[in-house]
């Protein structure tokens, strides 16, 4: 993965060059490192919410993702800050941490530092991601440099090396760190070819053979990766810096965050300023980096309250030292370099360069420390590079001169106005922002990922809101911008019942009855309330409705008449060919949470795969459309727990449930949740709850019901499930496959555990369709049927259901419900000893869909199986199996039970 030239890079220059687009404006992205990549992503993120068509001009000569920061392709050169803080995205901190688990290492720890070349890699994977879902974005790398920018009318002309030009836009100049300057240098070193002016782009590197030494002018963090590329057996290197100040490392054991301070009113003096930083690391004790790690969200106010002289001072004076305690290397990177200075491979000198000579053996360089060293290779080490007054980058120079860019007080870069935009020296405003270590005379904090992410948004916000149209005509838009071809009170009424939709609320179908009401033209609307009627029982013609959405679909726009076709196909011709469609679709508008939410089964729909990882992979692909959005934390939380992700799965619910307390996914996950970890007792206070509150008017309250019943099961509470049942399970308030789902198999778990002594399941049956149960739909309510069937006795009906099955092409009924089914006539038959073989040796449990703790009512009926068939071993055996995945005070005291004969 990540190496040049690769599939991921292939693809990537795939989805870069073949996106349809009509005359869109366009936005130059000078620079293709971090910076460029970050502002690409937040600019095809922003101008999604729109109606523009983009084009981004992706101006790098090179791979991009490297820039200077992770052009290395050397494994020992790691990341300064953990990886769980180098998220590309401030709304989702953990979005790196995941690439790399699932990229790199699963259980890649948060707090590690990852090797820089995976850094590349990801901005490129991330950008690659973003693109392929942003609607109305192209993105074309043109590989060359910029040489210049001239107002060309309302818009800019944009020069580059290879005697091209473009007229565009905007232009984001993401330059990142200049070349390193080389005016210390002594004119004898400058010229000697041992000398690395740019230890990054150097084409050629000195030859360097053992019992010579290497001199790095300057110890900050390009010191630390040299030093690891030029260290080796028998060669000694030497650094030497004003100060002699190796980078400090971070903390093994990071202490929790600190609250930043607050800041005085007004102006700040310098002095001021180092009394609060000062004051500040005291007020924190312990680790002095957990309170300068603090700073960071008001280092740029703080800076911005300094005027002209006092940053002067600041950089003349303090600039080191506090370089020094913020920009900090791994543990292991210190350690290492430690552990060479007391070897003597390492010698660190406090030193100025004061002169050099070049000699047959090598460079002599002289110190200011009055020590000589005679270096095989000197390599420049300063870092950044010299202010932008005297910089030779033709574009940086061009800008000046043209007066689009005036230079910062400090000379570090450009003038810029909080958004970015740069400050001409005199006309209108030039449509040219800047972000990243070009804004650092401005911000000071500019060079990090945390604070170039925070830019990105920010300037592409503004990048998109300075753009001339087109637009696309006013439409009212659903909660993920795709119009709605209805009228504006019609839109809204649906755009209400989707949310119910999406937030398992009951309400959704009539809400969007009143929307085709509304507008009986409105197609997209007609079909979804024939979607509600088919799977969500609601009271719809659905054959009316569908006709009314296929007569108006030409009315409709292209995505709603694919979508309607769909919808039509799923409930008229059910199978795999109506599933593709699905997928199809969704690969096109991914934006359509709808259309998600029908795909992956869940308990709003039965969705178009019946394999757990197809939906996983499913949802997990749409990270870079959705990414915080509370709906798709939710599922994504759901998802999570079905992978037995526990930690990742709760943290996803409770942010999801922090923005919308009434999210049906995140609530279901946080339930399975608390009952896969046998959190029984917390769970069903929690449970509790939220279905009297939030929850009360949920369109699956029944099944959350049987979800807090299962803990009361689980606690020996027998008396509160069967209540339980009574108050909310029990039809008329449950009916139908919901019925047999919830109501019907939480009488015979419970009767299996031995809470009850009967099954009552007469009256529940009487509630569901005759054909569901003798001819369902899908396995998983075939598994349920079967069930059901066994608790009545009815033998007859088991048969039918089993002959169905064992007629269907679909293979987990034919290899799964069939022969469950024989299962269970013979415990009807009153065989539990054949019974209990049979279920023993079930195939594909798995693929009957529905959840794990669903599918456990096999698991229960096979225990109950064996202890009627006087196969206690074997029934003690399965009890432990579950109390090692998950404990119970019920199975605990069965389990015991058993141990004494008394089962």
């Amino acid at each position: 993965m990540g190496g040049k030239g690769d599939l991921h890079v292939q693809l990537f220059e795939r989805v870069l060059s073949t996106v349809p687009m009509s005359a869109p404006v366009v936005v130059a992205v000078v620079g293709g490192g971090a910076s460029g990549c970050l502002t690409t992503i937040q600019l095809a993120r922003a101008v999604a919410v729109t109606g523009k068509k983009l084009t981004v001009l992706l101006v790098e000569p090179d791979d991009l993702g490297e820039g200077l920061a992770y052009v290395t392709r050397d494994p020992r050169h790691r990341l300064n800050v953990p990886a769980a803080k180098m998220s590309a995205f401030d709304d989702d901190p953990q979005h790196f941490l995941r690439w790399l688990r699932r990229h790199v290492a699963v259980d890649f720890p948060p707090g590690d530092f990852a090797p820089r070349q995976f850094y590349a890699d990801y901005l490129r994977h991330t950008l690659e991601e973003t693109l392929r879902a942003a609607t109305g974005v192209r993105c074309e790398q043109v590989r060359a440099r910029a040489t210049d920018v001239r107002r060309h009318g309302r818009r800019l002309r944009l020069t580059l090396d290879d005697g091209t030009s473009h007229p565009v836009d905007a232009v984001v100049l993401a330059l990142g760190h200049g070349a390193p300057s080389t005016l210390w240098a002594p004119a004898a070193l400058a010229q000697s070819p041992r000398f690395v002016a740019d230890p990054w782009r150097a084409d050629s590197q000195p030859r360097v053979p053992a019992g010579s030494d290497v001199l790095l002018v300057g110890a900050g963090l390009t010191m630390a990766d040299m030093a690891q590329r030029w260290s080796r057996s028998g060669v000694r290197v030497h650094v030497t810096s004003r100060h002699g100040l190796l980078p400090l490392p971070h903390a093994l054991d990071p202490a929790p965050p600190f609250p930043a301070p607050e800041l005085p009113d007004g102006p700040v003096s310098l002095a001021q300023a180092r009394r609060l930083v000062f004051d500040h690391i005291r007020a924190a004790g312990g680790d002095w980096r957990q309170a300068v790690d603090s700073m960071r969200p008001v280092t740029a106010e703080l800076w911005s309250r300094l005027d002209a002289t006092a940053r002067s001072r600041f950089v003349a004076t303090t600039m080191r030292r506090w370089d020094q305690v913020r920009h900090r290397v791994a543990p292991a990177i210190h350690a290492w370099l430690e552990q060479r200075r007391a070897e003597g491979s390492l010698v660190v000198h406090a030193a100025q360069v004061i002169d050099a000579q070049d000699t047959a053996a090598g460079v002599e360089v002289s110190l200011s420390d009055g020590s000589r060293v005679l270096a095989a290779a000197v390599v420049n080490c300063t870092g950044a590079g010299a202010g932008v007054r005297t910089s030779h980058d033709p574009l940086v120079m061009n800008l000046l001169a043209a007066g689009l860019a005036t230079p910062d007080g400090l000379d570090l870069g450009f003038a810029t106005e909080a958004s970015g935009r740069v400050v001409a020296a005199d006309g209108p405003r030039p449509a040219i922002w800047a972000i990243g270590p070009l804004r650092r005379g401005e911000l000071w904090e500019s060079t990090a990922i945390p604070e170039i992410r925070g830019q990105a948004a920010v300037l592409a916000r503004a990048v998109i809101a300075a753009l001339p149209g087109p637009r696309v005509p006013l439409r009212v838009l659903d909660p993920y911008g795709l119009p709605l071809t209805a009228s504006p009170e019609a839109a809204d009424r649906y755009v209400a019942g989707l949310g119910r939709i999406l937030r398992v609320r009951s309400g959704a179908e009539t809400l969007v009855a009143e929307a085709v009401e509304a507008d009986p033209r409105f197609a997209l609307g007609q079909a979804v309330l024939a979607l509600l009627g088919a799977e969500w029982g609601a009271n719809v013609d659905v054959e009316t409705a569908l006709r009314n959405a296929q007569r108006h679909a030409p009315r409709a726009d292209e995505r709603e008449r694919r979508f309607i076709d769909v919808v039509a196909a799923r409930i008229r011709e059910p199978g795999s060919a109506s599933a593709a469609a699905l997928l199809s679709y969704i690969h096109a508008y991914p934006e359509d949470a709808l259309a998600v939410s029908i795909a992956v089964p869940t308990i709003a729909f039965s969705g178009a795969t019946e394999i757990p990882a197809e939906a996983w992979a499913l949802v997990e692909g749409l990270a870079p459309v959705y990414r915080d959005d509370w709906w798709y934390r939710g599922l994504l939380a759901f998802t999570r727990q079905e992978q037995e992700n526990w930690d990742d799965a709760a943290e996803l619910a409770a942010m999801a449930l922090a923005v919308e307390p009434t999210s049906g996914h995140a609530v279901h996950a946080k339930t399975h949740i608390h009952y896969e970890t046998g959190d029984h007792e917390a769970g069903l206070a929690w449970l509790d709850g939220w279905i009297s509150t939030c929850g009360s008017d949920s369109s699956h309250r029944a099944h959350f019901a049987w979800h807090a019943a299962l803990h009361e099961l689980a606690l020996g509470d027998d008396i509160a499930a069967r209540a339980r049942f009574a108050t909310q399970l029990s039809p008329p308030a449950v009916s139908g496959v919901r019925a047999l789902i919830d109501s019907a198999s939480l009488l015979w778990r419970g009767f299996a555990a031995g809470a009850w002594t009967s099954v009552e399941v007469g009256p529940v049956l009487e509630t569901v369709p005759g054909a569901l149960l003798v001819d369902p739909p899908t396995p998983f309510v075939g598994l349920h049927a079967a069930v059901a069937l066994a608790a009545a006795g009815d033998c007859h009906r088991l048969a039918q259901l089993r002959r169905s099955a064992a007629a269907r092409t679909n293979a987990v009924f034919t290899d799964t419900v069939a022969p469950l089914a024989d299962a269970l006539m013979h415990l009807v038959h009153g065989d539990p000893d054949r019974a209990t073989d049979a279920l023993i040796a079930l195939p594909g449990v798995a693929g009957l869909g529905g959840s794990a703790a669903q599918r456990e009512i096999i698991e229960d009926t096979t225990i109950y199986c064996a202890i009627q068939a006087n196969r206690p071993d074997l029934a003690r055996s399965l009890l432990q199996t579950r109390l090692n995945r998950r404990c119970s005070p019920r199975d605990v005291h069965r389990n015991a039970q058993l141990l004494t004969g008394k089962p």
